[in-house]
């Protein structure tokens, strides 16, 4: 390779890794304006009908990710004697989708009306292309397993479909070795099943937050937005590499859980308690909607009886109250971690019990990092930022005892030597 040739690539990463979306002008705004109204339209249909199984029972209780359920709910059911229910179903469906699109359009739109100036016009290319890089993340590593099977002598396609088929077998796994222990009605199991599986939820969420390799890797960057709408939230499951590392105990564990309390899967009626849940969940990543919903009583509630919505928005909070110091006040441990409101199963029980809940403060909080800093605007950064930190940490610190805490500490420790790539020092 000519000197030329690699003095270009180097450029090219230096652009990616240091150019900054800064001061993008507003004659640019009619573009971000139509990106959301086409973004609106797609994600609330695909997110009620095509992706939400994925999100809060976790993948083992029904990631088919097709209209089956509807179809089976609604469609097969009109000419049969359900077809009232089929139809009061499937206007219910109609609603919410108009629902959440109406509050996602207006989240957007509607924050000059709400705030007395326009949303901010660089959040969100910003946090989109965040989660494409993350998203793009998922086919390269699939591709660089399928090359290593290429290398020892498999097909590709071994490689490419490696945690597709992990995860199937485990499904399988689960289905044939795991005892129910009692069976119960469909929809006894699927509440049982919803409380257990946000034990799991709390615990795996209070991970992210109180472990360092976790929070920097894995949900570090659905914090950071300092504008909260469904646009400007970075994705979880696109962070890197959790797709790789998360998916196949992910599905195991809840699939486990499943086949305590029902031998058969509950799609469908997962299918029914998410479409309910998610009337409230939609308000957990809106700045516009906080002082509209604090004072609906039936949304407040909902919120509260699913643990999420307006009670979400909180666990964003980047208030110093709304913060703890993990492991103590020592050198190198004196950063703040929010750690209120992690969610999971009915009422923020597991919140409640673990000391973790707050209720919804009269004023609207800042939301983002602890303490408000000033982020990198650059969406490559701020994806791979925990990666890199990491990588440079292990570096540059060469005693054993403090590589073990940059791997296995408290996220708010601080090694001698850190950089921190996402917050502007």
């Amino acid at each position: 390779m000519s000197d030329s040739t690699t003095t270009g690539g180097s450029k090219l990463l230096a652009i990616l890794w240091e150019k900054e979306m800064t001061g993008i002008s507003e004659k640019y705004r009619w573009l971000v304006n139509v990106f959301a109204v086409f973004f609106v339209l797609l994600f609330s249909y695909q997110f009620t009908f095509l992706w939400h199984n994925l999100v809060y029972l976790g993948p083992g209780l029904g990631d088919d990710p097709s209209t089956e359920p509807l179809k089976a709910l609604v469609f097969d059911q009109l000419s049969g004697p359900n077809r009232w229910y089929a139809t009061l179903f499937g206007l219910y469906l109609i609603f919410l989708v108009a629902f959440r699109a109406g509050v996602m359009f207006w989240s957007y739109f509607g924050y000059e009306k709400t705030f007395g100036k326009k949303f901010p016009i660089q959040i969100i290319p910003l946090f989109m292309l965040i989660n494409t890089v993350g998203a793009l993340s998922i086919p390269l590593f699939l591709g660089l397993i399928g090359l290593g099977f290429v290398l020892v002598g498999y097909d590709f396609s071994d490689g490419w479909l490696l945690m597709a088929n992990l995860i199937q077998t485990a499904h399988q796994w689960v289905m044939m070795h795991i005892p129910t222990l009692v069976e119960m009605p469909a929809i006894a199991a699927v509440l049982c099943v919803f409380m257990m599986a946000g034990l799991v939820h709390y615990w795996l969420h209070r991970l992210g937050h109180e472990s360092r390799v976790f929070w920097l890797l894995f949900h570090r960057h659905h914090h950071m937005s300092p504008n909260l709408c469904q646009m400007s939230t970075a994705a979880v499951f696109f962070a890197f590499p959790l797709f790789i590392l998360f998916f196949l105990p992910y599905t195991f564990i809840f699939a486990a859980i499943t086949k305590l309390f029902h031998a058969e899967p509950l799609y469908l009626e997962i299918f029914v308690l998410n479409s309910i849940l998610m009337f409230t969940e939609i308000f957990g990543h809106s700045d516009v909607f906080y002082d509209k919903v604090k004072n609906n009583r039936l949304i407040k509630f909902g919120s509260m009886v699913f643990g999420s919505g307006i009670y979400h928005y909180m666990h964003h909070s980047a208030e110093e109250e709304d913060a703890v110091i993990l492991g103590g006040r020592g050198k190198g441990q004196n950063r703040k971690v929010n750690m209120i409101n992690l969610g999971g199963g009915f009422f923020f029980l597991w919140d409640k019990l673990f000391g973790t809940f707050a209720p919804v403060r009269e004023k609207k909080p800042a939301v983002g990092l602890i303490g408000s800093p000033t982020l990198h605007q650059n969406p490559v950064r701020l994806a791979l930022s925990g990666f890199a930190q990491l990588i440079y940490e292990l570096r540059m610190n060469k005693d054993g005892l403090t590589r073990c805490k940059i791997l296995f500490g408290p996220s708010n420790y601080v090694p001698p030597h850190s950089k921190d790539y996402a917050i502007k020092s």
